[in-house]
C-alpha cells in the first residue's frame, strides 16, 4: 500500500476561501435583516450606542448559523469543504488525511470559536489568536488543532 502524502493548503487558498465565503453569507444575511425589519431597528440603535438585548444577540447568532449551514451543510459533510474552500480547492481532513463527519467538522472547527467570538473582549482576542496560529510551522488555526483536522489541497 503506497501512503498518500497530502499537501497542506497555502495561507493565502486559506484567506482566499473565508472571503469568498464573507461575500456569499453577508449579503444573505443583510436581506434577511432588511425582510424582517431588524435592519432599520438595528442601524439606528448602533449609532446611538445602544446594544442589542441577548435575545436579540441570540436570534442573530441562530440565523447565522443556521444560514451558514444551509449554504455549506452538503458540502461539509460530503466533501469537507464550504463553498469558498471548494472554489479554492483546499478540504478540511484529519491528520490522516480522511474525512470527518460533519458534526465534528462543524461543531468543532466553526461553532465552538463562533460560541467563543460572542464573549466580550475576550472572544475579540482568543478570534484574533485562533487565526494567528495559522504563521506556524504546520498552518494549522488553533481550531484546526481543536479538530484535529488540517486544510489540505484537492
Amino acid at each position: 500500500m503506497t501512503e498518500q502524502i497530502n499537501e497542506l493548503a497555502g495561507r493565502g487558498a486559506r484567506l482566499g476561501a473565508v472571503i469568498i465565503d464573507s461575500l456569499i453569507i453577508f449579503p444573505i444575511l443583510i436581506g434577511i435583516a432588511m425582510i424582517t425589519g431588524f435592519w432599520d431597528d438595528f442601524l439606528p440603535r448602533m449609532a446611538s450606542g445602544i446594544p442589542l438585548a441577548p435575545k436579540e444577540n441570540l436570534i442573530i447568532f441562530l440565523v447565522g448559523q443556521s444560514t451558514f449551514l444551509i449554504l455549506n451543510g452538503s458540502f461539509l459533510a460530503n466533501y469537507g469543504q464550504t463553498i469558498g474552500k471548494r472554489i479554492m480547492k483546499i478540504k478540511s481532513v484529519d491528520m490522516a488525511g480522511n474525512n470527518l463527519g460533519i458534526i465534528k467538522l462543524y461543531s468543532l472547527r466553526y461553532l465552538v470559536f463562533s460560541l467563543i467570538s460572542q464573549i466580550p473582549v475576550a472572544g475579540g482576542l482568543i478570534s484574533l489568536i485562533n487565526v494567528l496560529f495559522i504563521f506556524g510551522n504546520h498552518k494549522r488555526c488553533l481550531h484546526d488543532r481543536l479538530a484535529g483536522t488540517q486544510v489540505i489541497k484537492t
